[in-house]
């Protein structure tokens, strides 16, 4: 009889029914789960080996006999030690395991159990510590000389035993598992049909055949989102959007009044926007900058063409200190031109003609703001997710720019775009980001955005010289914030937390702003910035700093991006391991912006080699993109992606680092959805990508 995928994992064997809510807990309730709960790494043990010829150091896995196990309390009865001696018929090894007398009992003499860890030499003879422990039985004797155990995702009261006792169990039901991915794209990029990849992914007897499971699976995760991409793409180009005349005079004009020139790759994205701009096609195209390469120069002059044209532009940011200082730079910006900029945020409603501000204070001056927007008076409005809400209307909305927009989800940004205010008419959309993106990133989670990308700096800006600091060097670090401060300059000082933790033992915004005013920094005036600030106190703070009543600003990551001080030449970063690298790199960028020279000093809170590692990265690039592949090969997308970016699930098996992978997945899905847009022809693929897109809540 052939075991159903649907049968619940509980009535495989008296051990999996006994945890039957633990595994559920983890997702485990059919059979189907089970199969498609893949292990996360594999390790290797020497199978096969006499318990004599153990080395030091060594991984193992044998199966052995239990000679006696005794259980007895250490250190004051703070602790247990458990003993077990092991036998294979020639040699014998000691096992033990601190804090579990329970094994005393399961470990019967004369059985023969599987053990499984590291080995190590006391002063007593070689010994295994903690090993696993599976009965003989339910782990069959290897031939090979490498042995692969799987390693699961899981939690408390499931064992990885438990778990390859039922990946055991579960694995006949593999007959019944459907291949979705046609012969033929199966055949061209060398993948392993599903029911294989399956079956070797959970018990490969060599590398090679793990990794041949992990690249089908792989690819499956990721030819998932490029059909997702590819279809939305697809839908996109049928949709109608404005058609903004490129003004060829007006921008010289206003490029021209720039107090600077622009880069090579500025013209090239800017020009590129433009061209979409005027196809009459719905424009998505990602603007991803480095720090200080000029996106909103690209976006300003984008919005200065449907001005041009009559239309309006919307530029939502995600803080308030990012939308006023985009609202700052833009109504400077145009102020030669005869149009009408809006602030719109929570706590600031404002407009902007001719460089001359009006804050408009009381629900009256706010409704009649809110009014001119909507009948189309105010040519862009800036403002946070605010923008977003039903009370906003526009006229004419033909471009949405979205700052930072990994930190806007999927739905939020489709509302802005939704605001149109001319039926069956959408606006065009272009995103940016300040945080660099490796190409392959850009190519499995932006497949349906056009891609321009700011790596060039505006001539002047000069590298950063960065510094690592130990513990004991501290002191050198502030002695230079002091120079620079006695020179008329000024500094950031970033930490990880807003108040002191005794579980993270991290350096604190308000910790460290009273330990600097009284000891490294006295008769230094010092201010302070974070989240939990009222939007009054916070943009205090940053209007003091920029009018450098403030000398030094002790901030958390709310400054990572936007904040514009050229006056800014110091940057010291408490806890820098707990940063990623792209991250620290974006507080690095916030100096460097005048003329003057500029350091940056990383203060880690805790030190290892992988820290160092790390940091030191930081300190030899200054080149953003670098660092991105870098710290996506380190610590995976979650800076670039952010927790608001819906609709793509985590990848249990794909690397957003495995760029062939990637590129065959796009091409994959190029050649399937060419030959079948709608996938009639791909029954087994449409059905699971629907399961996908519910999943990943794509609308």
């Amino acid at each position: 009889m052939t075991l159903s995928l649907d049968i619940k994992v509980a009535t495989l064997s008296p051990v999996l029914k006994r945890r039957a809510s633990a595994l559920a807990e983890i997702g485990l309730v059919k059979v189907r789960d089970a199969l498609f709960h893949f292990p996360s790494r594999h390790e290797d043990y020497r199978t096969g080996v006499a318990l004599g010829d153990i080395e030091a150091g060594a991984n193992v896995s044998v199966i052995a006999q239990v000679v006696k196990a005794k259980s007895r309390p250490r250190f004051g009865k703070r602790m247990s030690l458990t003993e077990a001696i092991l036998t294979d018929g020639s040699s014998e090894i000691v096992a033990v395991w601190f804090n579990q007398p329970y094994r005393a009992k399961t470990l019967t003499p004369g059985r023969e159990f599987r053990f499984t860890g590291k080995a190590s030499r006391s002063r007593f003879g070689m010994q295994l510590q903690n090993p696993q422990v599976e009965p003989a039985a339910a782990t069959p004797r290897s031939s090979n000389e490498n042995d692969l155990l799987p390693v699961y995702p899981t939690s408390v009261g499931v064992s990885q035993q438990v778990l390859r006792l039922l990946m055991r169990h579960a694995l006949p039901a593999i007959t019944e598992v459907e291949d979705p991915l046609p012969e033929d794209i199966r055949a061209r990029f060398k993948l392993l049909p599903l029911r294989d990849a399956i079956r070797l992914v959970h018990f490969p007897t060599n590398s090679e055949e793990a990794l041949a499971a992990r690249q089908r699976l792989g690819f499956d995760e990721l030819l998932r989102v490029q059909l997702s991409l590819g279809r939305m793409r697809h839908l996109r180009e049928a949709r109608r959007a404005p058609v903004i005349a490129f003004d060829e005079q007006a921008t010289k004009v206003f490029v021209a009044s720039l107090p600077f020139t622009l880069t090579d790759d500025q013209r090239r994205a800017t020009w590129a926007v433009l061209k979409d701009m005027a196809s009459g096609h719905q424009m998505h195209r990602l603007l991803d900058g480095d720090v200080g390469s000029g996106k909103t120069i690209v976006a300003a002059v984008a919005a200065m063409n449907v001005t041009r044209s009559g239309f309006q532009s919307a530029m939502m940011a995600p803080t308030e200190i990012l939308a006023c200082q985009h609202f700052a730079t833009l109504s400077r910006l145009f102020s030669r031109e005869s149009c009408t900029i809006a602030l719109w945020t929570n706590a600031y409603k404002r407009s902007s003609l001719h460089g001359k501000e009006i804050i408009c204070e009381g629900k009256k001056e706010t409704a009649r703001l809110s009014q001119e927007i909507s009948d189309g008076k105010v040519s862009i409005v800036i403002g946070t997710h605010a923008l977003v809400e039903d009370t906003m209307r526009f006229a004419s909305l033909a471009l949405v720019v979205v700052d930072e927009q990994h930190r806007f989800g999927v739905k939020m940004r489709s509302q802005l775009c939704g605001k149109s205010g001319m039926p069956g008419i959408e606006p065009h959309l272009l995103s940016m980001t300040a945080t660099p993106i490796p190409r392959s990133l850009a190519l499995a989670v932006f497949g349906d955005l056009d891609l321009s990308v700011l790596k060039e700096k505006p001539k002047g800006r000069k590298d950063v010289e960065t510094r690592l600091v130990f513990r004991k060097e501290r002191s050198v670090a502030y002695a230079t914030v002091r120079e620079e401060i006695a020179a008329g300059r000024q500094a950031f000082i970033v930490c990880p937390l807003i108040d002191p933790s005794d579980v993270l033992g991290a350096a604190s915004v308000t910790e460290e702003f009273e330990l600097l005013r009284k000891n490294e920094l006295k008769g230094i005036k010092v201010g302070m910035l974070h989240g939990k600030m009222s939007s009054a106190e916070k943009e205090k703070a940053m209007a003091d700093f920029l009018t450098q009543k403030i000398k030094v600003l002790v901030s958390t990551s709310v400054v990572e991006v936007g904040v514009d001080v050229p006056n800014a030449t110091v940057m010291c970063i408490e806890g820098a391991e707990r940063f990623g690298l792209s991250q620290l790199h974006q507080f690095r960028g916030r100096i460097g912006r005048g003329e003057h020279r500029s350091y940056c000093f990383l203060l880690p809170g805790s030190f290892s080699p992988t820290v160092k590692d790390r940091l030191m990265a930081v300190v030899h690039h200054n080149d953003g993109f670098a660092l991105a592949e870098r710290d996506l090969a380190m610590r995976g997308p979650g800076d670039v992606l952010g927790t608001a970016q819906s609709g793509f699930p985590e990848f249990r098996l794909a690397s957003f680092a495995d760029l062939r992978l990637i590129a065959d997945a796009k091409d994959a899905a190029e050649a399937i959805l060419a030959d079948d847009p709608e996938l009639e022809r791909h029954d087994a693929l449409r059905r699971e990508l629907k399961v996908y897109a519910e999943r990943a809540h794509i609308e």
